[in-house]
């Protein structure tokens, strides 16, 4: 053995060399590497390699192995996370409180009760910054006096509501009067405030003082009690002739059926002291005649902007945007559907969009979807995907992108050019191998998405979203307040040029994205062959997520030999979403599933097939990263879950994250599937939605 390292030449590499290496794995790697020799185990004790422990998501974590790191390190670490280990139980949460050195510690999407976080937060008087969700049994009489006075000394604060939020609605907020950042954050199609009033606050109790207040982030709740009772908080410090806070961040929203009357009141006039210090703002609503782009005149460090469901924003309002925020970094468009017209009788007009890629060269994020931005509105005889697609490819830097699929397909000016663009003469078209993409570099104005694709070489995310699609995992009561707002992102009908204008031809340039790392299609009829899906596996090499729901014509997925030959190809794809009502699951896909040796997170929804026992066992044995398994077809619902337990009995002890949901598709909904499948995956992969640019830096 001693041979074997020595030839390798491990020996003649110093401990530094050999310690910053170690600094840029994960933690879970280092715990493997510490194994390898007693030379190893020694430098991965070192100190500094513990000072940032980040174990977010980690899953292989369980509760031995992380009693076993305090035990040995909990005097070096100083910031820790476990955001996202809710398999992890309480009893081992709280050897937290060991770490008496711990300045940072982030646990949402953990399971915490009061009396956890109270022994922590009594031992780590040092702790400075707070992140962990709050839940129904949440009790503030349980928290002790030392508890108390860290919580004084706080200055960042998270809460996350990952279900429904009762009269607790603060939390730990009112004993946290030094806070300099706020982050409530939950979820608008889980989270519901069932019971609510502002109460006096008790004589243990203070509100925070707004003059250190730099961030103010309330978002995710379909109730607008909620930010409006937070907002009072606030605002009630302030005294005649205090001093107006440095405020960066501002983002109190309801999400797209709150309207921002409700949730703040008078918004111009609290808005008013700071605007000029901020970086994050949140324009969302619901309505017309809510808030005025005319607000965003002084803030012209803004990085982050929301205005989402805002129907009364127009081309003009864009301009002024660019004009004033040229810094902006994130930009979400989502649902304003009058966002490219100068009035709402939908007059076309890019200007708005022009300027802004004009005037923010640093815009990495940008959400389009939601909304229809083609001829459907009475303009027969234009054409305008064309012109957004030039607008668009003019974004150099953009990393992240979202857009409705009506807005990139070739117009029908164009259809002649499908025909390959090498191909030159009378005779016969030459065949081309299934794997070459049927468009060329050297003509770039055949395809509206190549344009694009030319134009933005460093996206890694992208979604291509179709309208009128209602996914099977929808709350029910979005459908209706949805129909009784007439504009949500679900009610719009099927658009018609998706139909006749996005076809696999389209869809084949998307492969040229070389960094593109997570990608999202939904809705997509024109989608025949699936062509394009056989080029990601060796064009996108750093694929790790994929999302692909309700493609094809309605009742057919014709494309499934050509998804199941690509996902034979795909080693290291992690997360893996696909929803087609008309599939069937059958033998095949399971098997090409096989060849996903590094698949972590796996959901399928189909009406058609039944899940094989044997052939979901072996799913597990092949991939052995395998933790996350949602499975929702019109299976049996006994043979479902004698196989959901019999699989959590076999991999459980080894997988301490494993978590499978094995169901009938028509029996549950999204209230129902909060209580069986943890926030942090409802939120990330299990629920269809656009994701670019709704979270705040």
């Amino acid at each position: 053995m001693a041979a074997a390292v020595e030839q390798n030449g491990m020996e003649k590499i110093s401990d530094e060399i050999v310690l910053h290496i170690l600094q840029f794995l994960p933690l879970d790697d280092v715990l493997n590497v510490q194994r390898v020799s007693r030379r190893f185990s020694r430098i991965c004790q070192d100190k500094t390699l513990w000072r940032y422990t980040e174990l977010r998501s980690c899953y292989g974590l369980s509760d031995d192995l992380l009693k076993d790191i305090v035990s040995h390190q909990a005097v070096n670490i100083q910031h820790l996370s476990l955001h996202g280990c809710y398999w992890l139980h309480s009893t081992a949460i709280e050897v937290l409180s060991r770490c008496v050195n711990l300045r940072t510690l982030n646990l949402s999407h953990c399971r915490v009760t009061t009396k956890c976080l109270s022994k922590i937060l009594s031992a780590t008087k040092e702790l400075r910054h707070l992140a962990w969700d709050v839940e129904g049994g949440f009790r503030p009489s349980f928290l002790s006096q030392e508890c108390k006075e860290t919580l004084k000394k706080l200055k960042v604060l998270k809460q996350v509501y990952p279900f429904e939020v009762h009269q607790d609605l603060f939390g730990v907020l009112t004993f946290c009067p030094a806070l300099e950042r706020i982050y409530l954050l939950g979820n608008v199609q889980l989270s519901n405030v069932a019971c609510w009033t502002y109460n006096p606050l008790e004589e243990d109790q203070a509100a925070v003082s707004v003059r250190n207040l730099k961030e103010l982030v309330c978002y995710g709740f379909e109730n607008s009690e909620v930010a409006s009772s937070v907002f009072n908080l606030l605002t009630g410090s302030i005294k005649q002739g205090d001093p107006h806070p440095t405020l960066h961040s501002y983002c109190i929203s309801g999400g797209p059926f709150v309207t921002y009357e409700k949730a703040v009141g008078s918004y111009a006039q609290a808005f008013e002291p700071f605007k000029a210090d901020l970086l994050q703002l949140d324009l969302s609503s619901g309505r017309e005649g809510i808030c005025s782009i005319s607000d965003l005149e002084k803030t012209k460090n803004l990085q982050f902007l929301r205005l989402s469901y805002n129907y009364c924003l127009h081309s003009y309002d864009l301009m002024t945007v660019s004009t004033v925020c040229q810094n902006l970094r994130v930009l979400n468009l989502m649902g304003c559907r009058y966002c490219f017209s100068c009035s709402e009788r939908f007059d076309w007009d890019l200007s708005g969009l022009e300027a802004v890629a004009e005037n923010c060269p640093h815009l990495h994020s940008l959400n389009l979807s939601g909304a229809h931005h083609c001829n459907s509105f009475g303009c027969p005889n234009v054409f305008p995907s064309d012109d957004l697609a030039d607008t668009i490819a003019k974004m150099k830097g953009l990393v992240s992108l979202s857009l409705p699929a009506c807005s990139v397909g070739t117009s029908k000016k164009s259809k002649k050019s499908r025909m390959d663009p090498m191909f030159q003469g009378n005779g016969p078209r030459p065949q081309t191998s299934s794997r070459t993409s049927h468009y060329s570099k050297a003509d770039p104005q055949i395809l509206n998405l190549w344009k694009i694709v030319q134009g933005c070489p460093l996206v890694e995310e992208f979604e291509l979203l179709g309208v009128g699609f209602h996914s099977q995992l929808v709350h029910k009561a979005l459908h209706h307040k949805s129909e009784r707002d007439k504009g949500g992102f679900f009610v719009y009908r099927p658009c018609d040029d998706v139909k006749s204008r996005i076809k696999d031809v389209d869809l084949s340039c998307i492969c040229e994205w070389q960094k593109l790392r997570k990608l999202t299609l939904g809705a997509l009829p024109g989608v025949v062959t699936g062509e394009f899906l056989q080029a990601l596996p060796e064009r996108c090499p750093a694929l790790r997520y994929l999302s692909l729901a309700n493609l094809g014509p309605t009742g057919q997925c014709i494309y499934s030999k050509n998804l199941l030959a690509a996902l034979r190809r795909m080693p290291h794809l992690q997360d893996f979403r696909f929803e087609q009502p008309n599939f069937n699951v059958a033998w095949s896909f399971l098997e090409a599933l096989y060849n996903c040796v590094d698949l972590q997170r796996l959901c399928v929804v189909a009406r058609n097939g039944e899940i094989d026992p044997h052939l979901t066992l072996k799913l597990f044995e092949k991939c052995k990263h395998l933790v996350v398994c949602q499975l929702f077809t019109m299976g049996q619902v006994l043979a479902s879950h004698r196989l959901q337990q019999l699989i959590r009995q076999r991999y459980q002890s080894e997988r301490p994250a494993l978590h499978v949901v094995i169901l009938h598709l028509l029996m549950e909904d999204s209230r129902s599937l909060s209580q069986l499948i943890p926030m942090v995956h409802l939120e990330e992969f299990t629920m269809y939605k656009s994701r670019v640019g709704e979270q705040p830096l």
